[in-house]
């Protein structure tokens, strides 16, 4: 009987240390929720989705936008001013040359098929 007992023990005193670790550690793990946000990229990456900005330009153009501030979700009429936006406030940066920047406007008009 006394090693039954001493099994019960075993198994019960595992479970509390298990627990008690396993709700210790989960405030200090990270969320991946918390690591990558689908607002933290402004919306950017469709700038990249539909060729206007290549991979080194998003990246920088986050960078810019994570120190200036977060833009919202918008309908596509609203995404398409807050695109031009953009390109402009990278143009008006020093970002874009005048050249650059109406190609990239270019290809924006195109895709929302604006004249």
């Amino acid at each position: 009987m006394e090693i039954g007992l001493a099994i019960i023990w075993s198994i019960w005193l595992f479970v509390i240390i298990y627990f008690s670790v396993r709700l210790a550690i989960k405030p200090l793990i990270k969320k991946q929720e918390e690591e990558i946000k689908q607002d933290e990229d402004f919306g950017l990456v469709k700038l990249r989705d539909i060729e206007i900005l290549n991979n080194d330009e998003l990246e920088e153009v986050i960078k810019l936008y994570q120190n200036k501030g977060a833009l919202k979700k918008d309908t596509d009429n609203e995404k398409y001013q807050k695109y031009a936006g953009v390109l402009n406030e990278l143009k008006v940066m020093g970002y874009f040359t005048e050249e650059q920047y109406l190609n990239k406007i270019n290809k924006l008009n195109e895709y929302f098929n604006i004249d």
